[in-house]
């Protein structure tokens, strides 16, 4: 059985995130009728902060000379249908659903970010300090939280480890648990609604950072990973030359004020160009598992 979280009402640190993904028309930056999307979803660090999000579309706007204004969507596959719909439009997406919609119809990558120096990082499963379970698979018959049945670090890669196992997901756990976003998911553990949870790293370390207590009520079971990170990317008609444009800007983020200030409060160390092969860890748990069944 999966159900889905609707109401995740003690988000503290990034508790906008939950109004900003319910509702997000209400946050659509006004735009110039010139401009194009930058297309965010509730699951990188600090989404909740719109001001943030607008500096750094600004930024990459005015670095680039690419206009761009940011739209908000609610799941990994609204991102995807935008970007689709509107092939000149930007994204910051996962990696799943990059390497199915680059398949799809050709969605470009422009830059992946780095997180402490990398262009990786993991999916960490965390429970309860009262848990007494080692690994994923020692939760059988508990409850699993995750943030979006696109997510590689909230989905996929739990999915894909213990399908390596021989466990079908759905039937291991006697629930799961759509929590919207990593944060929901962290919620439903401190709650007590879930029991184990698929979480990004970088957006545990963001919310143990901005609350300590939750590293004394939740620990890490285990790591999966290294994965790509998150990339940064472009609707299928956006022209080379913006893309260098683009990526350029990302690259070069450090060696201005502004841009160091926005990796600063993002928690990067920049962005970097990236060939699609990249991906291909994250195609080949793709190819091996189906997204939409237990196996």
């Amino acid at each position: 059985m999966i159900m889905t979280i609707m109401d995740l009402n003690r988000i503290k640190s990034i508790c906008f995130i939950v109004a900003l993904l319910f509702f997000p028309s209400a946050f659509a930056e006004s735009k110039n009728t010139d401009s194009h999307p930058f297309i965010v979803s509730g699951v990188i660090k600090n989404s909740g902060n719109a001001e943030l999000i607008k500096q750094f579309t600004r930024f990459i706007a005015n670095e680039s000379g690419y206009p761009l204004h940011v739209v908000y969507v609610n799941t990994y596959s609204q991102l995807s249908r935008r970007l689709h719909n509107d092939p000149y439009a930007i994204g910051w997406t996962s990696g799943t659903p990059y390497v199915q919609d680059y398949q799809s119809y050709g969605q470009q990558l422009i830059a992946v970010p780095l997180y402490h120096d990398k262009p990786t990082y993991h999916s960490v499963i965390l429970t309860r300090h009262d848990q007494t379970e080692k690994t994923l698979a020692d939760f059988k018959g508990k409850v699993l939280a995750y943030s979006d049945p696109r997510s590689n670090s909230g989905f996929l890669s739990p999915k894909f480890a213990l399908h390596q196992q021989g466990i079908n997901i759905k039937q291991h756990f006697r629930l799961l648990i759509n929590a919207g976003n990593h944060e929901g998911s962290i919620e439903s553990l401190l709650s007590g609604i879930a029991d184990v949870a698929a979480i990004d790293e970088y957006v545990w370390e963001a919310y143990y950072k901005a609350d300590p207590n939750a590293l004394t009520l939740l620990r890490e079971v285990e790591r999966m990973g290294p994965y790509p990170f998150t990339p940064i990317v472009a609707g299928n008609k956006v022209s080379n030359t913006n893309i260098e444009k683009i990526l350029l800007a990302l690259n070069t983020m450090h060696n201005s004020e502004e841009g160091e200030k926005i990796l600063l409060e993002f928690s990067l160390d920049g962005f970097v160009g990236k060939q699609p092969m990249f991906f291909q860890p994250i195609k080949d748990m793709l190819n091996a598992v189906d997204l939409d069944s237990g196996i």
